[in-house]
């Protein structure tokens, strides 16, 4: 494999916690990769210990407790380092065991994931990083192995608990940096499409003290191209067109820009007004008491865009301000969520 012979420490070290201490023992045949092995471990903090032969190895693993073992597949001969897996899974139970392998053999992967050995790593110099993470792995599954199941599931409620706290004081904090109140001016674009002037009129005297930016389009035909062509925030679609259901320009919209938001009001009967989307019906209202209705329903919507565009800016400032913090709290979550109950 040609281990290097001087190893440093590991250059990228978000990538993993140092083990501060843990056994390793290491059962690799040939001096010179037996020897880069323990310096490249010895500088990442684990305590090595490598063996030469089988018989050395069984004798160390019954005189003295290993977190985890390294071992060659070959180690000893042709396919010997899985016999030497399997006395370590029945002698030492809690050890956990990463496996090198020179060679492809698929014989001998189903054999040593039946075993249980926590992962296979190809012995070239470009799986480095990889070996590294394996053994992280080993170290992080014996420590879960080691104590019971329902801290770990007592962690991860703490973990999403800690993070709610944590953008919770974060809206507070980056909320009352803007104390003007501006950030939550919203002038949304909005598209109506409806044929009947007269409704739009009654809409648009409604709308008089409303900062938000209105297109008209009297058909379905000319909606769709306008809905295709520009960014609208809300879409609001009068389901009775003479060209076009309603419904079908809707979706089609929605197919085209899945960000916005949809309102499909009906006077067929009582009448309703649908809430859409990603061009499904999220919630209905019925009857549809004409105008007034819609203009409420806008509201509605345009205030819960200024609420989600608030949350984006708390977000930014925060993952601005802890982007680090962040990264390691997701590293975190991703090795605890990895760990075997």
């Amino acid at each position: 494999m040609g281990y290097p012979q001087q190893c440093g420490p590991a250059r990228s070290r978000g990538l993993w916690n140092m083990p501060k201490g843990e056994e390793l023992l290491i059962a690799e045949p040939v001096e010179r990769d037996r020897e880069g092995l323990r310096k490249l471990f010895d500088s990442d903090g684990y305590i090595s210990t490598a063996c030469t032969d089988p018989a050395q190895a069984r004798d160390l693993v019954m005189r003295k407790f290993f977190p985890c073992a390294l071992i060659d597949l070959d180690f000893g001969g042709t396919n010997e380092g899985l016999a030497l897996a399997t006395y370590v899974s029945q002698h030492s139970a809690p050890t956990r065991v990463v496996l090198m392998c020179g060679r492809r053999s698929f014989e001998a992967a189903v054999e040593a994931l039946r075993i249980g050995v926590v992962d296979i790593v190809s012995k070239r110099p470009d799986q480095i990083d990889h070996l590294r993470a394996a053994m992280q792995r080993a170290v992080d599954r014996y420590h879960a192995g080691s104590k019971n199941s329902s801290l770990l599931r007592e962690v991860r409620a703490v973990l999403d608990d800690a993070m709610k706290i944590l953008l919770l004081l974060g809206r507070r904090v980056y909320g009352s940096a803007d104390s003007s109140g501006a950030g939550l001016q919203m002038k949304p674009a909005i598209l109506v499409i409806d044929e009947d002037q007269a409704f739009l009129q009654q809409a648009a005297n409604l709308l008089t003290d409303k900062p938000w930016e209105i297109s008209v389009e009297l058909s379905g035909g000319s909606g769709l191209d306008k809905a295709s062509t520009f960014s609208f925030q809300i879409i609001c679609v009068r389901d009775e067109l003479a060209d076009l259901p309603g419904q079908m320009l809707l979706r089609s919209a929605q197919s085209q820009k899945s960000g916005s938001l949809g309102l499909l009001y009906s006077q067929t009967g009582t009448g309703h007004i649908d809430r859409y989307e990603g061009g499904s019906v999220k919630a209905s209202d019925a009857p549809f008491r004409g105008a007034a209705h819609l203009v409420e329903k806008l509201g509605q919507l345009v205030d819960e865009l200024g609420t989600l565009r608030e949350e984006r800016r708390y977000l930014q400032a925060f993952r601005a301000e802890h982007g680090q913090f962040l990264k390691r709290f997701a590293d975190l979550k991703v090795r605890i969520d990895s760990l075997s109950d």
